[in-house]
């Protein structure tokens, strides 16, 4: 029993199944979580590492370089790149795709515990801290927070009591609280006091750590009890600290109070934050992995509100709020799959002309896209813009096998004078191997993204998945669903009425009117078809040339089109950085910073400003390395503006101009550029060399050549050089005569100026650090410095000051220092605006190309560049796999190896299409463009099989071949026009979207929309056309065959290009 008969006979199996498949999508479909875009696993693993105040340069040799030598021999690496900035590093183990991520961590974090035994022994650097990287590990939200009048008080409560409140709701992962002043006990040495009675730093630091201490020791027995003993040392409060003795040389007892003032204050602040012109906390939020965007950010607005009940006094305000970004993405993707879906039905309408035929494949819309959530609940997808993306551009497709088996019953009730019933199962049967192909044709294009490599390919495979899911079920409703609703709720007098549209136009009703015009409209179509194909067939070779003059033709137009990593989506956020010389003292930076603050806030379109200086919080979270001289604003524009992201950027670019010595760039933050390309600036050249001062003089020559081209705007170094600092040389025969040691300096200087964590203050279950330093007054000059003593002298027990073993220096270094695979880099970098980035590139290459760089520099593009251009040579292998795979397919369909390169003629006849729409909306082709080539090669392959195979069929029953054609084509004309129209109609919303996420997806439907309108013009004609062609080579090839078989005597076989045919009808 077919599957067609018994869908008909078992209506009740059929329609319990669907309900079935239907249920668990409705069911999946309200636990989906909610997020911008799936779930990638990158192959990276970081390393960061801190050390208070410490040059790049000696973090560069005492951390990075240790670290970097440690990882280099992990199997699978790909590349080490890491950055090494005032006080901190951070080291980037990326590894080639395939590898076990979570082993490689593990990895990483044993060997980078050996480098930590080789780091200097100083308790200010903090140990290392090994995480896996994840590309959405943006936060959710940025709160900026004011209402306490004392600013420690203010951070304190944040960190201990707000911050945890926070982290308790559902979904967050992490909480980071920065700006305002940390609470510290602050021990200021007196230098004077510190001769007097002959101390040293290390002596203070020495005693307060060993007096601040709490050990167990042990069990004591007393009777049927047992007690644990502990000695608790911990200090009460600072006057137990003010009463801790330091021994002196000289065996004189010594309290700390007696050489320090002890303060229970705040440390010294290099981290400014502030919201919309006032002095403010900031909070930013980051969720789980596996938690909902949405969720977890209203979770979030639900503590903080109850929070703020708690604590009236203080005020949040919102600074950045993804879920808004992702509400408003997917919200769009839906109302596009929902318009789509809308235009493909009344496309279908207006071919059938029947409510209930146009219902019975209008149902296969919600019950293919509900049953595919039970396939992304299971396989861990999310509801994102990418699998809606899938739905929105399956819409159109998901009708196509409904269609056609529709449309198939209907010519045999309209033709042949069948019963709905008998039409069912013969129209269905009859279609069955043709809507397999197709639709298989369709499914097979996506197997080859599963072998590309990269982030891309990670995430677009999820897309590949939710639309082969998607036909899959639309292949099983069509072949079940559709026989048996056609048997049951047509009507054959409906349908016989569908014949005579001039008798419909007579009726009285509006409806019948209506569909007696649309009946005859395609009466004429149809009439000019089967005229024209006549005409084709007669004239081959113009038709052939003609389509190869207007493919011709379009090339000058592909050559204007540029190309991109991904269309810009416009979230309403904006980065302002803002640079002032090296050197420049934070309170001046703070100052410019004011300045810029009031030019933001006075622009129409701005809501919120976010501003830190020295380190703060950008949408990437928490960032390090800021330098004094630098500060950044971070915007989020009103929702209702009229200017886009990008003008408000360009507009606030020339304003800040205007405030003299800073350097300003004003760029969007396009989070979803950001998360799959993983940098924000686009264009990016590395500076190679060994000298840094001679790669800086290259970079900026590189940056000063760039500046003019046409399209990159904000082209900066990455790093600056002057950074002023003072070098205390040391005269080491004279340090070493003393007894002093490099270590003895480099802490004593370190302990001055930094402070010297010396221990933890208890207190209520929280700790709070313990710093010994030099007043700010005694330790602000060079003279002062060289006043510490580092040593007492062994044989005298006098003091040695710094100034007899060291002489200090005024020098220079850089601000940061990039190295990737070892290699000493500086980079320089721009944005791209207004022009596709092929034409930006095409212009830097020979700009750079021109340049004269010194001996010993070499220039290469990004690591990431290099990596989108793999991806890019990838998806262009997927594109070649994918005509090999239908080409195997249809092979083994047709059992010829001639009737498949007739129906991939089609996938030429696209390209005239894919040019004119990329050219007639200004879109560049893209990393979904190109997908969007691969998805129309198995679309347009669709109508050449409906063609093809039917023509055959015919040709089994004694049609000659041209008879075939003629047949064949115009029946086939209404099924392909429907699928095609429905298809370009169900994907024009998202062809037309632009600015929020789900323009992402654009460039893919516009692809598809303009390739399968005219391949669908044309292959109504070419094919017929080139199956003629190849008809005749293969009726040559077995004329040549017999001949040779007559003249040897031997018999010929049967061959698979198929049987002779009788002369044509319509010779050349």
């Amino acid at each position: 029993m077919s599957i067609a008969k018994f869908s008909v006979s078992r209506p009740v199996a059929v329609t319990m199944r669907i309900a079935a498949l239907v249920l668990l999508g409705a069911i999946s479909f309200s636990r989906l979580p909610i997020d911008l875009l799936p779930r990638v696993d990158l192959p990276i693993v970081a390393v960061s590492t801190n050390w208070n105040n410490t040059p790049p340069q000696e973090m560069e040799t005492q951390i990075t370089r240790p670290i970097e030598q440690a990882v280099s021999t992990i199997p699978g690496l790909y590349s080490v790149n890491s950055s090494s900035n005032l006080g901190s590093s951070f080291v980037r183990v990326t590894l080639n795709y395939g590898v076990d991520v979570d082993k490689a961590a593990v990895d990483v974090l044993q060997y980078v515990q050996r480098a930590y035994r080789q780091f200097p022994n100083d308790p200010n650097i903090s140990p290392p801290v090994v995480f896996k990287f994840d590309p959405n590990s943006f936060p959710v939200m940025i709160y900026g927070v004011t209402g306490e009048d004392d600013p420690i008080k203010l951070k304190t409560l944040l960190v201990n009591e707000i911050a945890p409140m926070i982290e308790s709701a559902g979904g967050v992962a992490q909480v980071n609280v920065t700006g305002g002043r940390d609470r510290a006990i602050i021990v200021n040495v007196d230098p004077v006091k510190m001769q007097a009675y002959n101390v040293l730093l290390s002596d203070i630091v020495a005693r307060i750590r060993a007096e601040n201490i709490s050990q167990p020791a042990g069990i004591a027995k007393a009777g049927e009890k047992e007690y644990v003993i502990r000695s608790s040392g911990y200090f009460k409060d600072i006057r137990d600290a003010e009463n801790v003795p330091i021994r002196a040389t000289d065996g004189r007892q010594v309290l700390l109070k007696q050489v320090a003032t002890i303060r229970d204050e705040a440390q010294d602040q290099r981290v400014w934050t502030r919201v919309n012109g006032e002095n403010a906390v900031g909070i930013s939020v980051t969720k789980q992995r596996e938690a909902n965007t949405v969720e977890t950010a209203q979770n979030i607005k639900d503590a903080v509100a109850k929070i703020q009940k708690a604590y009236p006094n203080l005020k949040f305000r919102i600074g950045y709020d993804q879920s808004g970004f992702v509400k408003e993405s997917v919200g769009l993707l839906q109302e596009h799959a929902i318009i789509g879906g809308t235009l493909a039905i009344l496309a279908i309408l207006f071919f059938l002309r029947n409510l209930r035929s146009t219902f019975v494949v209008a149902l296969s819309i919600p019950i293919s896209i509900t049953s595919t959530f039970s396939l992304m609940y299971f396989g861990g997808f999310t509801l994102n813009t990418i699998s809606l993306s899938a739905l929105a551009l399956a819409t159109g497709l998901i009708v196509d096998d409904a269609i056609v088996v529709l449309e198939n019953i209907f010519r045999h009730i309209e033709r042949d004078k069948r019963s709905p019933v008998d039409a069912a199962v013969t129209g269905t049967n009859e279609i069955m191997q043709a809507v397999v192909a197709s639709t298989t044709t369709v499914m097979i294009v996506f197997l080859p993204l599963f072998l590309v490599k990269g982030q891309s390919g990670q995430i677009f495979t999820q897309l590949a998945l939710v639309v082969i899911f998607s036909l899959a079920v639309s292949l099983l409703d069509a072949t079940t669903v559709v026989p048996m609703l056609a048997s049951r709720i047509i009507k054959t007098r409906e349908v016989h009425a569908l014949e005579h549209p001039e008798e419909q136009i007579n009726q009285a009703g509006f409806g019948a009117k209506v569909s007696g015009f649309m009946g005859q409209v395609f009466h004429a179509i149809d009439s000019s078809y089967r005229n024209g194909l006549v005409w084709a067939i007669k004239h081959r070779w113009s038709v052939l040339g003609a389509v190869a003059a207007v493919t011709v033709a379009a090339y000058p137009l592909w050559q204007t089109i540029g190309t991109e990593s991904l269309p810009q989506t416009d979230s309403g956020d904006l980065n302002v950085r803002v640079r002032l010389p090296v050197g420049t003292a934070l309170s001046t930076t703070i100052d410019k910073m004011e300045q810029v603050e009031k030019v933001l806030l006075a622009d129409p379109d701005i809501d919120t400003v976010f501003v830190s200086v020295g380190a703060g919080i950008s949408f990437r979270g928490s960032v390090g390395g800021q330098q004094a001289n630098s500060g950044a604003a971070n915007i989020h524009l009103k929702e209702h503006r009229k200017a886009t992201t990008d003008e408000v950027a360009k507009r606030l670019q020339k304003n800040l101009a205007s405030i003299s010595g800073v350097r300003v760039t004003a760029n969007p933050f396009d989070l979803v550029s950001n998360i799959i390309g993983g940098n924000n600036q686009g264009m990016e050249i590395d500076v190679f060399g060994t000298d840094l001062t001679q790669m800086f003089a290259a970079a900026n020559t590189v940056k000063d050549a760039l500046q003019d081209i046409p399209g990159l705007e904000g082209v900066d170094v990455n790093v600056e050089e002057a950074t002023p600092e003072i070098t205390w040389r040391v005269d080491r025969q004279r340090a070493q005569s003393l007894g002093v040691s490099y270590q003895d300096i480099a802490s004593t200087i370190n302990a001055s100026t930094n402070g010297t964590l010396s221990t933890y203050f208890q207190q209520d279950g929280f700790q709070y650090p313990i710093y010994v330093q030099l007043p700010p007054g005694n330790r602000e000059t060079v003279e002062d410095l060289m006043r510490i003593p580092v040593k007492k002298n062994p044989v005298t027990g006098n003091q040695i000051l710094l100034g007899q073993v060291a002489t200090p220096e005024l020098t220079g270094g850089p601000n940061g220092i990039n190295r990737i695979n070892r290699r000493r880099y500086v980079s320089v970098g721009g944005r791209y605006s207004d022009r596709a980035e092929s034409e930006v590139l095409a212009d830097v290459t020979a700009r750079m190309k021109s340049l004269e760089l010194p001996q010993g520099i070499t220039w290469a593009y990004g690591e990431q560049q290099t990596r989108k251009a793999d991806e890019f040579s990838g998806l262009g292998l997927a594109v070649v796999l994918a005509v090999a795979l239908i080409y195997m397919l249809l092979a083994s369909q047709f059992e010829s190896f001639i009737y498949p390169l007739v129906v991939l003629t089609t996938v030429p006849l696209c390209a005239v299409g894919v040019v004119l729409s990329l050219f007639l909306t200004g879109r560049s082709f893209g990393l979904t463009a190109y997908i969007g080539i691969l998805m129309l090669v198995g679309i347009v392959v669709k109508n050449g099989i409906l063609l093809v195979e039917y023509t055959n069929q015919l040709r089994g029953r004694g049609l000659s071949r041209d008879e075939a054609i003629l047949t064949a084509s115009p029946t086939r004309l209404r099924p392909i026009l429907m699928t095609s129209i429905a298809s370009v109609a169900g994907m024009l919303p998202m062809a037309l979207a632009s600015g929020s996420a789900s323009a992402l997806q654009a460039p893919l439907a516009t692809v598809v929309v303009g390739g399968l309108t005219t391949s669908t013009i044309l292959t109504l004609f070419v094919v017929p056309v080139v199956y003629t062609f190849f008809d005749d080579m293969a009726r040559r090839y077995r004329k040549d065959n017999r001949d040779l078989a007559h003249a040897s005597g031997v018999e010929p076989s049967l061959s698979s290009v198929g049987q002779a045919e009788p002369e044509t009808a319509f010779p050349d």
